[in-house]
């Protein structure tokens, strides 16, 4: 698997976002000229783009997992939303047709900073039927008239 992205943290260093960027763009670069016969983008101008995009969203960005600790000690909330469906779940769903991530509540505070004893609540809500996005197996698709009243109804 190769990862060829700019994190939002590698903004604000200025050296380290230009190097990744023009790894990035050689990268995309070589597959724009000889695949698709385009014209490069142009480092310079994406460079002084991106460093103004980070100027603006720097009071924004902040480190979650010291913020949620700072919340969890003075003993305030957090609401963590997910995603997705459980059968869109790396590990436990339909595979090949998943996500690239867990999408159960067990996973919910990944990538947070926060371990899972953290939570003392879980709330999960669901929709009264299964749908499915995208292809992939969907066992359960009713193709009768019940399925065309839960469609017409739940939509």
């Amino acid at each position: 698997m190769a990862r060829r992205a700019v994190r939002v943290a590698d903004l604000f260093q200025r050296d380290r976002f230009a190097a990744k960027l023009g790894e990035v763009l050689d990268f995309h670069n070589f597959v724009l000229q000889h695949y698709f016969r385009q014209g490069p983008v142009d480092f310079q101008k994406t460079l002084d783009e991106q460093l103004a995009y980070a100027e603006t969203i720097a009071p924004l960005v902040t480190d979650v997992t010291l913020a949620l600790d700072r919340l969890r000690r003075e003993g305030a909330s957090a609401l963590f939303e997910g995603a997705q469906g459980a059968m869109l779940d790396v590990d436990l769903g339909t595979y090949p047709f998943v996500t690239s991530s867990n999408t159960t509540a067990g996973f919910a505070a990944t990538g947070t900073g926060v371990g899972p004893r953290v939570f003392d609540y879980v709330l999960g809500i669901v929709k009264a039927y299964t749908t499915r996005v995208g292809a992939g197996p969907f066992p359960t698709e009713l193709f009768d008239g019940y399925g065309e009243h839960l469609s017409r109804v739940g939509h």
